[in-house]
């Protein structure tokens, strides 16, 4: 954890690659696609444009060797579950330790979606009886649940899901307690299942809305951060030939329409992070992947980063 505080008071410079977009990616008015479904109040704030400078990303020695030690491995999601459920044991129902067992008594069985969802319940209940504060509520997909632990501040809540739909996390939203506020919200790896399962743009936009109404609802004077819909690799950098089904160039039209709808938005905020890991076509670098479609822990430290920096520019303006 003192890795965190380092990086978090340090100056660096966090840019890929020429022209990137600092934070909010503003898109022109020939670039939006409008979606009339919009359940937010205009703006009461105008936040001031960001510059785009041209900058690269510096590394301390700490960092480098924290991301040698963590290595371009493939998430083991069984191993962080058996794990954290053997943790969690005091806030799982006797049934649902018996699901954990079972799952670990056999190697090639794996924990479904349902599982995790329960094992972040009991998580989020450990939170809550104990009174825990939370700095950052991390929600979305298993993009968001790979985020190195040692990436993460103690005060950080992951409630990220496998294969979590926009629906499920809109389902998370809705049990989650108004009174134990986060500081913030991180909404990330949105969009990725729905684009393998070949969802359309705006249906996309209607269930992000959804949950992000949700959220500033629930919670109307805490920061959220969407983070940007991820491409993908090129065809022949992926690990699986499935994982060309995510259409980058949907990929492109929801982040320039998501950014549009929130660029003046008061508490919602995108933050467009494929500029700082995709190549001059769009694609996904490989060495920011896993297997060509998921975030590895060099993502993950990009993406804290920014959020370090989106911070400070918070307090200045």
């Amino acid at each position: 954890m003192c890795f965190y505080l380092a990086i978090a008071s340090s100056g660096l410079l966090l840019l890929l690659g020429q022209g990137s977009t600092l934070l909010l990616n503003r898109p022109s008015q020939a670039d939006y696609r409008p979606l009339r479904q919009i359940a937010q109040q205009p703006p009461q704030t105008t936040r001031s444009p960001l510059s785009s400078p041209t900058t690269v990303i510096n590394l301390s020695r700490g960092e480098q060797r924290l991301l040698s030690q963590l290595g371009d491995r493939r998430w083991d999601g069984r191993q962080w579950y058996l794990s954290k459920s053997q943790q969690l044991r005091d806030y799982l129902s006797t049934e649902d330790w018996q699901r954990r067992e079972t799952i670990a008594a056999n190697p090639l069985r794996y924990p479904s979606k349902a599982d995790y969802l329960t094992l972040k319940q009991s998580q989020y209940r450990q939170v809550l009886e104990q009174e825990s504060p939370i700095q950052r509520l991390i929600l979305g997909s298993s993009i968001a649940l790979g985020i190195p632990d040692e990436l993460l501040n103690p005060g950080d809540l992951n409630l990220g899901i496998p294969a979590a739909h926009l629906q499920d996390t809109l389902q998370q939203v809705q049990t989650l307690d108004e009174n134990l506020r986060p500081e913030q919200i991180i909404l990330f790896g949105a969009a990725t299942p729905e684009l393998l399962k070949q969802a359309s743009v705006s249906e996309i936009q209607a269930d992000a809305l959804a949950v992000l109404n949700a959220l500033s609802r629930k919670y109307p004077q805490v920061p959220i951060i969407l983070v940007s819909v991820l491409p993908r690799s090129r065809s022949s950098e992926l690990a699986h030939p499935h994982m060309e089904r995510v259409d980058n160039a949907k990929v492109r039209r929801l982040n320039r329409n998501l950014a549009h709808l929130f660029a003046q938005h008061p508490q919602i905020r995108v933050l467009d992070l494929n500029p700082y890991i995709t190549d001059d076509d769009g694609y996904l670098k490989r060495d920011f992947s896993t297997d060509g479609l998921h975030a590895n822990a060099l993502t993950a430290l990009v993406l804290i980063k920014l959020l370090q920096v989106s911070d400070r520019l918070d307090r200045t303006l």
